[in-house]
């Protein structure tokens, strides 16, 4: 049994293939642009003040919007072990919440670790334990830091 394709047919096919992919990458693309992004990150830090020189060690929380839409945030905290939050209710930050980022813009919240030591000691923990960041959003939006090591008896 032979079975022949016209040139017609295989031309169609290319074509229809290729509109397929076209048409994906067009939502794909439209997609993207209207997406909501923030890229949190928590590092070690510290605040200068003019008076009596380098403060003490914070804990930094930061977002920037790296997406292109105006995103409002409504809460920060950190993530313990065992998936236990902790939540800062009146955060020390350069803004205050709930807060509308700007696309390309960045916030930032802080705690001086000392502080941090004593109320994770409050709560039972001690030795080295994992944090990471977290920021909420208006409409749900859930945004985490990659994790870090926190000493609690060496803060």
């Amino acid at each position: 049994m032979e079975f022949n394709i016209g040139l017609d047919v295989v031309i169609t096919l290319l074509i229809a293939i290729y509109g397929a992919l076209l048409s994906t990458y067009s939502v794909w693309t439209a997609r993207q642009e209207h997406k909501r992004e923030i890229k949190v990150e928590l590092s070690y830090g510290f605040m200068r003040n003019p008076l009596s020189g380098v403060g003490p060690t914070l804990l930094i929380l930061s977002a920037l919007n790296t997406g292109t839409k105006t995103v409002t945030l409504t809460s920060t905290g950190l993530i313990l072990p065992k998936k236990k939050y902790l939540f800062f209710a009146q955060p020390e930050s350069n803004v205050s919440f709930p807060y509308d980022l700007p696309e390309g813009k960045n916030c930032n919240v802080w705690i001086a670790t000392e502080e941090l030591a004593k109320d994770l000691k409050r709560e039972g923990y001690s030795g080295r334990i994992s944090l990471k960041g977290y920021y909420r959003d208006a409409i749900g939006g859930y945004y985490k830091s990659k994790s870090i090591k926190f000493n609690i008896e060496k803060p």
